[in-house]
């Protein structure tokens, strides 16, 4: 019961400081109100056929690479958990690749291989180029989440339908199906997030979005009031995303009693067709990695590099991304921390609020969040206009919630009950921390500040309209390099190969934990190894926490 009450009573501090890092969170909703913009302003905007046309696209590009990306992505985990494909662990490595490759870097890269090698093909650059081409880049986001839903089905369960029914295929529609949903939805949100927000590879391909709109009424035109008024329907269009994946989910009784399976599911024979099938999957991440690797080799080699950049430059560049994500990592772990702590120690319906503020700021796009930080700063501050600050907030508030995730995470492995016997022995709370709960929780704390920093190591679209005066990063020099059109890659190769490297992190640490998912001798779920799994269900998980929670290294 003392356990019980200490839960239910959250720490003033740690309350105060979670609300406060909320409310920061939420400042690109509230800017599109303080700004003094008016619904009248939005259907001014959506008279016009050219806004009209890139909504239509927009729409288009989200639901067209949702459907793709979860066709990749599902399928490639069904191959890798429920076939006799041949080194199923390889495959996952491979199938987890184009993580580790920008998204404009990728459509910089596809799009130059079409002008050197088929100039007048024009396939990249078509609606279904442009589809494939970014769901290439982004079904990894459904494929980890999948096969860590699959690998958790009780098998047991799958053999009691198949027996019933002696149908496979019924077994997997009744069981493994309604499991997969909360992956699917968790891996879709991200997708049709970063569909909504992408700038960089939207542009490469010549596809006009409302986000392209946005950065081209800002930064081409000046007109911050059109850029508004575009911002809140793009706002109003990841509202929907939210709830549309919350559907998606659902709360099946099937989907949570079926998890949980230690032994490994049977494998359904490919027979004569495990080779052709196997290297048809293998085009997938070939096709996803290979135009990036071949082009960047290509322009770091070439003869000439005339119009190459000096590599003192380059690693200028490097050493200032790396500056501000550092920075942002430190930080954002910092302001995480009451969040996390809050929820994890002290849940209610308040802290849950809050942890859910924080989501819904990650499903703004970081066009509006760089738009607020511009509004506030010129008006209430205007010497930190275009200072380092004010990029590496936005970069805080934009990746917040990979910290929070994985924080989570963390704190769970770290079980409330060591907290109780260590205050029950005499220590004090600031005490049990350093000495019981952050070593426990450490993994977690840091896997999500790398991912926040090799996140903010890639951010294009937020860098662009708010880089300090004489600075420059990887990602704003490379896409300076194209200026928005695919040219020659070899002024652009150097920054390539340095993103993509810094890219192979977290995509380690993803992999790593997927893998060890796969082993029949550990207990599936998304806690710790060691101990009782995390006490929630998968559906009730933070939108991307199925997926971040990945690479929470034990």
């Amino acid at each position: 019961m003392r356990s019980h009450i200490r839960r239910g009573r959250p720490t003033t501090v740690t309350a105060i400081a979670a609300v406060t890092v909320a409310a920061a969170s939420l400042l690109p909703i509230g800017y599109l109100f303080l700004s003094g913009m008016s619904i009248g302003d939005v259907r001014r905007q959506l008279a016009y056929a050219a806004t009209t046309d890139a909504l239509g696209q927009t729409l288009a590009l989200t639901v067209l690479v949702c459907v793709l990306t979860a066709v990749l992505g599902a399928g490639a985990a069904v191959l890798v958990t429920r076939t006799n494909a041949p080194a199923p662990r390889l495959l996952t490595v491979l199938f987890s690749l184009p993580l580790a490759v920008p998204g404009f870097v990728s459509a910089y890269a596809i799009y130059s291989v079409e002008l050197v090698y088929a100039p007048r093909l024009g396939v990249v650059t078509s609606l279904p180029g442009a589809v494939v081409v970014l769901a290439l880049s982004l079904y990894p986001y459904v494929f980890l989440p999948c096969v860590i839903a699959l690998r958790g089905v009780d098998p047991a369960l799958e053999e009691v339908v198949a027996t019933l029914r002696r149908n496979r295929l019924s077994a997997f529609r009744t069981v493994s199906l309604p499991a997969l949903r909360p992956a699917l939805a968790a891996g879709l949100l991200i997708v049709a997030l970063h569909v909504l927000a992408e700038y960089g590879a939207v542009v490469q391909l010549g596809r006009s979005t409302l986000t392209t709109k946005i950065m081209a009424e800002m930064l081409d035109y000046g007109d911050y009031q059109s850029a508004r008024s575009l911002s809140l329907v793009l706002a109003g269009l990841s509202m929907i995303v939210l709830l549309s994946t919350r559907w998606i989910s659902g709360r099946s009784v099937i989907g949570a009693v079926a998890r949980g399976g230690a032994r490994p599911p049977s494998r359904t024979s490919l027979g004569a067709a495990r080779g052709p099938v196997t290297l048809l999957a293998l085009l997938v991440p070939l096709l996803a990695v290979g135009p990036t690797v071949l082009m960047t080799v290509r322009g770091l080699l070439s003869s000439h590099r005339a119009s190459a950049p000096t590599w003192t430059h380059v690693w200028s560049a490097l050493s200032t991304t790396v500056g501000y994500a550092v920075a942002a990592a430190l930080i954002a772990t910092v302001c995480a921390l009451p969040v996390s702590w809050w929820v994890t120690r002290r849940p209610s319906v308040t802290s849950q609020l809050t942890e859910r503020a924080v989501w819904l700021a990650h499903a703004i796009p970081s066009a509006i969040l760089a738009l607020a930080l511009v509004f506030l700063a010129t008006r209430l501050v205007p010497s930190l206009y275009k200072t380092p600050a004010v990029l590496i907030a936005a970069y805080v508030i934009l990746f917040l919630p990979l910290a929070v995730a994985n924080q989570r995470v963390g704190l769970h492995s770290a079980r409330q009950s060591y907290d109780d016997v260590a205050a029950s022995l005499g220590s004090r709370p600031v005490r049990t921390f350093a000495r019981v709960t952050l070593p426990l929780a450490s993994p977690g704390f840091i896997a999500g500040a790398i991912l926040v920093a090799l996140d903010a190591s890639k951010e294009l679209t937020t860098t662009l309209m708010l880089l300090p005066f004489n600075a420059n990063t990887l990602s704003s020099e490379l896409w300076a390099t194209t200026n928005g059109e695919s040219l020659d890659f070899t002024a652009a190769a150097p920054y390539a190969a340095l993103l993509v490297l810094l890219g192979i992190v977290p995509v380690y640490l993803l992999v790593r934990h997927t893998l060890a998912q796969l082993s029949p001798a550990r207990p599936v779920g998304i806690g710790p190894a060691s101990g009782p799994p995390v006490p929630r269900d998968v559906a009730g998980a933070s939108p991307d926490e199925v997926v971040l929670a990945l690479a929470a290294n034990e």
